[in-house]
């Protein structure tokens, strides 16, 4: 009975933990000039399993502001809430802006399902300095403000059902614009 309970109680959370991947993606409607944070499990969690905890962040990079780049019309999609904290990337000889969302209510919100290999909207939220260049989620790996170890700038995805510790594996979207492309209309082409 002893080694059953080791079992359960250190090696199946490691073993879910494995199993669980979690993916980021940013993307920007054109139409109303909002951006939308999702993620994607590869695995379902259901309540009361599937609590995002307050380790988990979503880390923006954006165009360097003077005076800061402003977050407008910041919704919650699920239950779970958002706030966010902002770093000038300048401060540290960096060319871009950081703003980092971390959960402000995990303790307390009604979990929500999180179905496997399903797009799930956590946060929107508006420019509120314009259309400046693109923005991009973190890269845990490659982006620069990674050679400051008194920043804690990785996403992170911690989610009760999946065992201790980051699910958080990548992203799906690169740099998203905030304005389309150029087109030629048909009339001016002779058409």
């Amino acid at each position: 009975m002893k080694n059953l309970l080791y079992i359960l109680f250190f090696i199946l959370p490691a073993w879910l933990s494995a199993q669980t991947q979690v993916t980021y993606k940013l993307v920007y409607d054109q139409g109303t000039q909002t951006y939308t944070v999702s993620m994607n499990s590869n695995t379902t969690h259901n309540p009361p399993l599937s609590r995002v905890t307050s380790s988990t962040q979503i880390t923006i990079v954006v165009p360097h502001v003077s005076g800061g780049w402003q977050v407008n019309n910041l919704t919650n999609l699920t239950a779970l809430g958002w706030g966010y904290t902002y770093l000038d990337g300048t401060t540290e000889g960096l060319t871009n802006d950081y703003i980092f969302f971390a959960p402000s209510n995990a303790g307390t919100y009604a979990p929500f399902s999180i179905p496997a290999n399903t797009d799930i909207n956590l946060f929107s939220f508006q420019s509120g300095s314009g259309c400046l260049g693109d923005l991009s989620l973190y890269d845990n790996i490659n982006d620069p403000l990674n050679g400051f170890p008194s920043y804690n700038a990785d996403n992170n995805m911690v989610i009760l059902g999946a065992g201790p510790g980051n699910v958080y594996v990548g992203n799906t979207s690169g740099n998203v614009a905030c304005a389309l492309p150029c087109t030629a209309e048909a009339g001016t082409l002779g058409y």
